[in-house]
């Protein structure tokens, strides 16, 4: 499993940095396709419980988002989910449907896309292209470190009506190493932090923001992983080896790129 996740993070890492090096609308176009799929899997997870969202409508409005986010930024954004939000609800109106599937439609935008267009607005800020990256890898290693050091020495159980397997050895360790990553990449002369702001700003600035991406990234994997349980499913996928689905994969950058975006926009 860890040769697994250290390949699936090797393959998916280059392409995903290999996109925002090509541009603003080359990334987008990547984390919609994630997204897209992503928001599926949430949607056929459900289904297999005989819930019926709306897939037509939680597609359409997951490319819509992505399409005001990057039109009008947070305005879009916005704007964007209020209209989906109106179209299904009108649907919910007209077709006899259930409010409860139209809730749950809205839960797949709102969990999955409305966190992920965050990492555009990133990508719009002052350095963002840098924050982008950096959160991006600092989920991985974080998810690299507690999968091998819970494996290694983990016994005390951190969530086991969630998740049998996280552990609280293994969760200390998701959080340092990021940290310890992020706070080390801060300081790199060929990055602008400590001419702009001075060595020590900069190191306290990195290790801050990796200690964030390194305490809510297991909380978004915990959160996908509590849905899983109630749907009775093991994996949301089966696309990427030693993860299952796209959701799996980015569950945690589901959460660490929110607050990516508040700290960058607010801190660095």
């Amino acid at each position: 499993m860890l040769k697994e996740r250290v390949i699936s993070a090797l393959v998916g890492a280059p392409l995903i940095i290999a996109s925002l090096l090509l541009g603003k609308y080359v990334f987008a176009l990547l984390i919609v396709i994630i997204a897209v799929i992503a928001t599926d899997e949430f949607y056929s997870m459900l289904i297999l419980r005989e819930f019926k969202p709306n897939i037509v409508a939680g597609i359409g409005g997951s490319i819509a988002i992505f399409l005001g986010t990057l039109a009008g930024g947070v305005s879009g954004l916005l704007l964007a989910l209020v209209l989906v939000m109106l179209v299904v609800l009108v649907w919910q109106t007209f077709t006899e449907g259930s409010i409860v599937n139209a809730g749950l439609t809205m839960t797949g935008l709102i969990y999955i896309t409305l966190p992920l267009s965050h990492l555009i607005l990133l990508y719009g800020l002052a350095q963002g292209v840098i924050g982008v990256i950096l959160v991006l890898v600092a989920t991985w290693v974080s998810d690299i470190a507690a999968y091998s050091f819970g494996r290694a020495i983990g016994k005390r159980k951190l969530a086991p009506t969630i998740s049998a397997k996280k552990t609280i050895e293994g969760t200390i360790a998701g959080i340092i190493a990021p940290t310890i990553f992020i706070g080390t990449a801060f300081l790199l002369p060929w990055l602008p932090f400590v001419a702009e702001q001075g060595a020590v700003v900069a190191i306290l600035k990195g290790l801050g923001f990796g200690l964030i991406v390194g305490v809510v990234a297991p909380v978004g994997d915990l959160i996908e992983s509590r849905i899983k349980r109630e749907l009775r499913v093991k994996d949301s996928g089966a696309t990427i080896p030693g993860h299952g689905g796209f959701l799996d994969r980015f569950d945690s950058v589901v959460v660490a790129g929110v607050i990516a975006y508040y700290y960058w926009l607010f801190v660095v």
